[in-house]
C-alpha cells in the first residue's frame, strides 16, 4: 500500500492506518465527546473540571460536525509536475518561499468547510487527555491518525527521501506527494506536543500545511501545544517564511486556551519504587549498592516480562532504523528492553532510534545512570529524547541512578572521577539567584528547583524541555502509569 508510513516497516514504527476505521459507516456510533466525559467522571477515571467541560463543548460541536462530513477525493500529481523547469533555483523558492508567496495574504486562501481545534496551554493541564477524547469519539467514517508531531516530521523526512530515491530525482518537489497520500489516508489529523524548532521542519510544514488544511484536500486538524500559534518557532532561522503558516492555523483551527487551574501533575498519586538510588552514605559501587541494584532490576524485569509466555531473553535484538541496525543489549521483544545509560545516550543516537524503540517495546530498564552536567550535555538531550518518545507511547521505564532524578543534575566541579561520586557540597558565600521570578516557575509552574537545574541549558525550549522531563519522570512513576501499560 502506498502512504507516507505504510512503506516502514512495522518494527520501525506504528503503521499509518494502525487504529483508522475502514468500514464506511453514515451514521455516528461512538459517544460525543461530552458523553464519553461524563461516563470517564461517573467511573471515576477523570475529575469534573470546568475549565475543561467548557473546552470540551467546542470538541463536541466539531463532533457533530464531522458526523456529516464527507472529504473530497484527492487525486495524485503527476511526478512529471513535480520536476524542476527552471533549474535549483526554482527548488529553493518553493522549498523556503519566495518573497512573493511570503507576503500573499492568508485572506487569499479559501476557507475550510469546517474548523479543526488548536488547544494550547502549560503542562500538566490535560491538554492530551482532551485530544485522546476527541479522538476516540471521531465518527467511525472518517479515518484518522493521532501522532505525536515530533515523530510526524521524522516520518515526514523519511518518506521524502524514499520519494525521491523511488523516482530518481533528487530535486523532485515531494510536498505535493506527501500532501496527497496524507489526505488519501486519514480525514482527521490529531498533532500532540506542536512545536517547531527545526528549520527544515518548518518549511517543510508550511507548504504541507498550506495544501492540507485546504479545501480541496479537506484534512481537519487537531492540536495541542505549549505555544500560542504566534509563538510557534520564535526567533527561529527564516522565522518570516513560516508566518503564513501560523497565519493558515489561526484560520483554519479554533484557537484554545487551557487556563485551568489544576496542575494534573500535582494531584497526590501512590509511587511505586520502578527508580532505585541507593540511600545516603551508602556508594553507588559498594558490594551492597551492587546487590540491591541488580535485585531491583530482575524484579521489574521479571514484571514488565510477565505477559510474555515463553519468558525467553535475547542478547543484541536487532531493529531496523531507516535502514541501518539498532541493537538492543537485552530483551524480550515486544515486553522488555534493557539498557545501560551509556549504551542508550552515550552513543550519538538520534530522535528516530527513540522513536523506534518506543513503539517497540512497552518497558524499559535504564541501569546505572551517573550524576549528570554540562559537561555531558549532548547525553542529557538524549536522554530527554527518549523520554520524551517513551511518554508519548505510554511506555513504562524503571531504573538504576546515582541519585533521584530531581538531585542528578550537579556542577561539573561536584563531580568525583566515575560520576557516580560527589565531593562534599562547600557553601556558597554571596546571594545565589533563587529562580523564583523564572518563566518556568511564573509561567508554567514548575518548581523553583526545576528551574535552577535547567538553567544549564541555555536555549529556552530546551530548559523547557528538560523541566518538563522532570516532571514527566514523576508521572511515570505512579502506580496508575505502571498498571495502564500500552496494548501491544
Amino acid at each position: 500500500m502506498r502512504g507516507i508510513m505504510r512503506r516502514i516497516p512495522i518494527k520501525t514504527v506504528r503503521p499509518l492506518n494502525r487504529g483508522i476505521h475502514q468500514s464506511y459507516r453514515k451514521f455516528n456510533q461512538v459517544r460525543s465527546p461530552i458523553e464519553e466525559y461524563e461516563f470517564k467522571i461517573k467511573e471515576g477515571k477523570l475529575r469534573d473540571d470546568p475549565y475543561q467541560r467548557k473546552i470540551i463543548t467546542n470538541l463536541s460541536l466539531l463532533h457533530g460536525k464531522l458526523n456529516g462530513y464527507e472529504p473530497p477525493k484527492v487525486e495524485t500529481p503527476s511526478i512529471n509536475s513535480l520536476k524542476p523547469k527552471v533549474g535549483i533555483l526554482k527548488i529553493f523558492n518553493s522549498f523556503f518561499g519566495s518573497k512573493d508567496s511570503i507576503n500573499l495574504g492568508i485572506n487569499d486562501i479559501a476557507a475550510n468547510e469546517i474548523k479543526g481545534i488548536y488547544l494550547y496551554g502549560d503542562v500538566g493541564c490535560g491538554k492530551t487527555m482532551l485530544m485522546d477524547l476527541f479522538y476516540q469519539t471521531v465518527p467511525q467514517h472518517l479515518p484518522k491518525k493521532r501522532i505525536h508531531f515530533h515523530q510526524f516530521m521524522q516520518h515526514l523526512h523519511k518518506r521524502s527521501h524514499l520519494l525521491k530515491v523511488e523516482h530518481k530525482h533528487n530535486d523532485l518537489d515531494v510536498i505535493p506527494l506527501l500532501a496527497s497520500e496524507i489526505a488519501q489516508e486519514l480525514s482527521v489529523l490529531c498533532f500532540d506536543e506542536f512545536q517547531v524548532t527545526d528549520v527544515a521542519d518548518a518549511m517543510l510544514l508550511r507548504r504541507l500545511m498550506m495544501l492540507l488544511l485546504s479545501p480541496e484536500y479537506g484534512v481537519i486538524l487537531f492540536a495541542t501545544s505549549n505555544r500560542a500559534p504566534d509563538d510557534l518557532y520564535l526567533n527561529g532561522i527564516q522565522r518570516v517564511s513560516f508566518i503564513p503558516c501560523i497565519q493558515l492555523i489561526k484560520k483554519q483551527t479554533i484557537v484554545i486556551y487551557l487556563n485551568s487551574p489544576t496542575d494534573y501533575r500535582k494531584i497526590p498519586k501512590p509511587i511505586l519504587s520502578v527508580y532505585y538510588y541507593p540511600k545516603p552514605g551508602i556508594k553507588y559501587t559498594s558490594k551492597k549498592n551492587i546487590i540491591n541494584c541488580e535485585k531491583h532490576i530482575n524484579q521489574w524485569y521479571e514484571y514488565f516480562n510477565s505477559g510474555n509466555k515463553n519468558k525467553d531473553i535475547t542478547l543484541d535484538y536487532k531493529l531496523t532504523v531507516w535502514g541501518r541496525e539498532l541493537k538492543v543489549p537485552k530483551s524480550s521483544f515486544p515486553y522488555v528492553a534493557q539498557f545501560t545509560f551509556n549504551e542508550l545516550c552515550g552513543k550519538p543516537l538520534a530522535a528516530g532510534d527513540y522513536l523506534t524503540l518506543a513503539n517497540s517495546f512497552q518497558s524499559f530498564i535504564i541501569t546505572d545512570i551517573p550524576y549528570l552536567s554540562t559537561d555531558v550535555r549532548d547525553e542529557v538531550r538524549r536522554f530527554i529524547t527518549f523520554l520524551d518518545a517513551v511518554y508519548d507511547a505510554h511506555g513504562r521505564i524503571a531504573v538504576t541512578a546515582a541519585a533521584n532524578f530531581k538531585d542528578l543534575f550537579v556542577e561539573p566541579e561536584d563531580l568525583k572521577r566515575g560520576n557516580f561520586q560527589l565531593y562534599k557540597k562547600q557553601l556558597h558565600s554571596g546571594n545565589e539567584e533563587t529562580f523564583e521570578n523564572d518563566d518556568l516557575v511564573t509561567k508554567h509552574g514548575f518548581d523553583k528547583s526545576v528551574a535552577k537545574k535547567a538553567s544549564m541549558f541555555a536555549n529556552d525550549e530546551e530548559r523547557f524541555a528538560f523541566a518538563r522531563a522532570l516532571s514527566r519522570l514523576s508521572q511515570m512513576s505512579t502506580t496508575d502509569w505502571i498498571d495502564n501499560v500500552r496494548d501491544i
